[in-house]
């Protein structure tokens, strides 16, 4: 069974990217590492040199047990949450960190709220008020086979993984330098899509739809 991650993202959300690895197989039964097609030897790491640049490899976090980069890891913290109970109360339920698949795609979007006054006998609106939404973050990604995973060793433990953080209700911290560098220390999960691949065993596409939150704490 092979993985192209590029055809795989292209199937799954119509994503269209070039330089990405292509899998021949996922593990021997040695033990051994996968195989990769047409990738050449390089100084620091088993990497086509015109798919990564040297500013890639420098902001790599750390490598993939298939020899690849890491550039931006991205984790659900893990704490007690507030969760439904079976009887519909809250409860706390207590969660392990989860860092999100490597095959993981992110965007982030945030609009203006701006308070508008149409302007008599002129042009235009005067605008009042400045203000932010919420960051909206889509995040896309691929559940695979990863047996460097902390937590989830196959597609369907990292699939179950993820439900269990779409469960809670409540904030859920994450870490991570996208998410750093826009001021986001936690999201709402607001959707979880997980969808199939047809004739792809051990592949489970999943589309999350968040927004930031911002907890604040009232003191009476």
């Amino acid at each position: 069974m092979g993985y192209n991650i590029n055809t795989l993202f292209d199937i799954a959300f119509g994503i269209k990217s070039v330089g990405v690895f292509k899998i021949d197989q996922p593990q021997s039964n040695d033990g051994a590492l996968p195989h990769f097609s047409g990738i050449k030897e390089s100084t620091n790491f088993n990497i086509t040199p015109d798919i990564l640049t040297t500013t890639d490899i420098k902001e790599a976090n750390r490598m993939s047990y298939l020899g690849t980069p890491i550039v931006f890891p991205m984790s659900f913290k893990g704490k007690s949450y507030q969760v439904y109970s079976k009887i519909g109360e809250i409860e706390l339920r207590k969660l392990a960190d989860f860092e999100l698949p490597a095959a993981t795609l992110v965007n982030f979007s945030r609009a203006k709220l701006i308070s508008k006054t149409k302007a008599l006998a002129s042009n235009g609106t005067v605008k009042e008020l400045y203000g932010f939404d919420d960051w909206r973050i889509d995040i896309r990604g691929l559940c695979l086979i990863d047996p460097s995973h902390a937590t989830a060793k196959t597609a369907l433990e990292m699939e179950a993984k993820l439900r269990e953080f779409e469960a809670v209700v409540d904030n859920i911290s994450v870490t991570g330098a996208l998410f750093a560098a826009k001021g986001i220390d936690s999201i709402v999960i607001e959707k979880l899509s997980i969808t199939q691949l047809k004739g792809k065993p051990g592949v489970i596409p999943f589309y999350m739809q968040c927004t930031s939150d911002q907890p604040i704490e009232l003191f009476i």
